[in-house]
């Protein structure tokens, strides 16, 4: 289920409204006390998170699967950046010790099935009182919602800090991969999801890793140029970018737009980034953009231009 962005917040008493948080979505499976975590790509995120999976064996089900968002700190409006130390990595020793350092919060804000049987047809109110008897624990917590006051929570959302809110109509069906039916996110600042499609030449001390990545989105299926990006990258991120970006080679531009090829590596659209930015120019290019992070719970097809 996804959420179709509207520009403004507004209140309606057949609506619930969320804090939007700045995670990575994970869908949570449990069946006895096998755990799997997986992102919207499919891919299993069990290793990375050990103390995650811990949890949900003493979750009071045998069976069930949750949605929700996996994120860094124990704040609701907590950083995507701080999680992506995380995200990659397979060495159990430097998991074991991100795990006491870097520690996270699964945010559970539906239910998809419970006891072997789907609910994924019943109302969001039904459904959201199922999952509040099961996420109760301090690392697996329920998400609530704000009854009908829209204009109000995200005026919270942005003296908070956080990414923005999301709109959920009461009666709405969970439709899995579906986008709009109910579903609503009102962001409170400028970021952007981009898919990465080559990288400039870099000089100084960022010689051996690249300058900056071309980023773009997809309109009416072309990949369109939105710009470079340069900053918000660490060391440790730009080698391990690098060595990603490295394996994605491609002669050709994926980009739909006459780029100019001089120290430019092309490679294919299968990396998305996270990114924030201050506006979009009338070319619709990204007005200095950050780098914040890579996005593995979210397919390159489906970028498209949200602000």
């Amino acid at each position: 289920m996804l959420c179709k962005p509207v520009d403004k917040p507004f209140n309606d008493k057949d609506w619930l409204f969320e804090c939007k948080i700045d995670g990575t979505r994970i869908i949570l499976v449990k069946h006895r006390q096998n755990i799997k975590l997986f992102t919207r790509r499919g891919i299993d995120r069990s290793r990375q998170f050990p103390e995650i999976v811990e949890v949900a064996r003493k979750l009071p089900t045998i069976s069930v699967v949750l949605d929700g968002e996996l994120a860094a700190t124990k704040r609701v409006a907590s950083s995507f950046q701080a999680l992506q130390p995380r995200m990659q990595q397979t060495n159990p020793a430097i998991i074991a010790r991100l795990a006491r350092t870097v520690p996270v919060v699964y945010h559970a804000f539906d239910i998809l099935a419970l006891e072997g049987k789907s609910v994924t047809n019943q109302p969001l109110v039904a459904r959201k009182k199922l999952l509040k008897r099961i996420a109760k624990s301090v690392r697996i917590k329920y998400l609530e919602g704000v009854d009908g006051k829209g204009v109000a929570l995200f005026a919270k959302a942005k003296r908070s800090g956080w990414e923005g809110i999301i709109g959920k109509k009461k009666d709405s069906k969970y439709l899995p991969g579906k986008r709009g039916y109910g579903w609503v996110k009102i962001k409170a600042h400028n970021e952007q999801e981009l898919v990465i499609g080559g990288f400039t030449r870099g000089y100084g001390k960022v010689a051996r890793t690249f300058g900056a990545v071309l980023v773009g989105y997809y309109a009416r299926g072309k990949l369109k140029f939105a710009g470079q990006v340069g900053t918000g990258f660490t060391q440790l991120e730009r080698r391990r970018l690098k060595l990603i970006m490295g394996r994605l080679k491609t002669a050709r531009s994926p980009f739909a737009d006459d780029l100019d090829n001089t120290g430019t590596t092309w490679i294919k659209p299968q990396l998305v980034g996270q990114f924030k930015f201050l506006e979009w120019t009338n070319d619709n290019i990204l007005r200095a953009p950050v780098y914040l992070g890579l996005r593995d719970d979210k397919p390159a097809n489906l970028v498209k231009k949200e602000a």
